[in-house]
């Protein structure tokens, strides 16, 4: 991804970092997180969206997509949980564990953690990318900004 970002903004500053330790204060605009998420578990999102907010400038914003739970009713909710149960249990038995779960991420409890960490959080339907049978969107686009300086 950093070479498509480089090769199409060469003029941009590009850097990689491992998100749980970053260590920037105050450098960034913007942070953009593109299905990650669901790498980390609950308990690791404090730090690492206190690290997102450390790591921007005041006023700026993180942003990223998440998706709507799908209903119980439907397939992709029972798909989606025997994949995280499966990755538990993948997770149980062998070493180094691979943390990959789609439903540890709900949006209050994401929104949640993003308070606490400081940020002021709205939330922008993706209606491009369709919607539910009740006509909700899909998908939102998460916008947490960091505070401002008084």
């Amino acid at each position: 991804m950093l070479g498509q970002a480089r090769s199409a903004h060469p003029d941009a500053m590009w850097v990689r970092a491992d998100v749980q330790a970053l260590p920037f204060a105050g450098a960034f605009d913007l942070a953009v997180s593109l299905g990650a998420l669901g790498h980390f578990l609950s308990g690791e999102r404090p730090a690492l969206f206190a690290g997102v907010y450390r790591a921007l400038r005041p006023g700026r914003v993180f942003a990223f997509p998440i998706g709507a739970p799908p209903p119980i009713t439907s397939r992709w909710y029972w798909a989606l949980l025997g994949f995280d149960l499966a990755m538990r249990v993948r997770n149980a038995l062998w070493r180094p564990p691979f943390v990959m779960y789609y439903r540890t991420c709900p949006l209050y409890a994401v929104r949640n953690d993003l308070t606490a960490s400081g940020f002021t959080v709205t939330t922008v339907p993706l209606t491009a990318l369709g919607r539910r049978e009740d006509g909700s969107p899909r998908y939102r686009l998460v916008l947490a900004r960091r505070a401002s300086m008084p």
